[in-house]
Formats: structure tokens, C-alpha cells, sequence
């Protein structure tokens, strides 16, 4: 299970930021009457999935850097077997 945490990680950050950005563009587009109301409740919707999104880069970020840092770990142990 400990090999697969970071690239399962990886993957539902990458999911999250996928579904947070499709619910922000859809919210995005401009109302054809806009009022004081609607773009108020605009403004937060797009709040709300940015906030998604950010949780989401930072779970994709921490997925990869652990990648990283574990197949650094062990290039570096093969090196000093040599």
C-alpha cells in the first residue's frame, strides 16, 4: 500500500482539480441580466471551487514531490551499493 499512497495521491488531486475547474468554469460564464444577487452568488461560487482547487494542487504537489523524493531515495542507494 505504501507504494501506491503518492501516485494515488497524485491521481485524486488531479481529479479534484479537474472536477473544482469544470464547476468553475460552468459557474463563470456571465448571466444575460446580471444583477447585484446573481453576481454575488457568482463571486462565491467561484470562491468555492477555487478553494477546491487549491486542496487539490496541493494534494497533486505533495503526491509529486513525494514521487520525487522516494525515487531520488533510490537512485541514491544504488549509488552507494556500487
Amino acid at each position: 500500500m505504501r507504494k501506491f499512497a503518492p501516485l494515488a495521491l497524485l491521481t485524486v488531486g488531479l481529479l479534484v482539480m479537474l472536477g473544482a475547474f469544470l464547476c468553475l468554469a460552468g459557474n463563470a460564464l456571465p448571466y444575460q441580466d446580471p444583477t447585484a444577487e446573481l453576481l454575488a452568488h457568482q463571486a462565491s461560487e467561484a470562491r468555492k471551487w477555487n478553494i477546491l482547487f487549491l486542496v487539490g494542487l496541493v494534494a497533486t504537489a505533495t503526491g509529486a514531490i513525494w514521487l520525487l523524493v522516494r525515487r531520488r531515495a533510490k537512485r541514491r542507494a544504488k549509488k552507494l551499493k556500487w
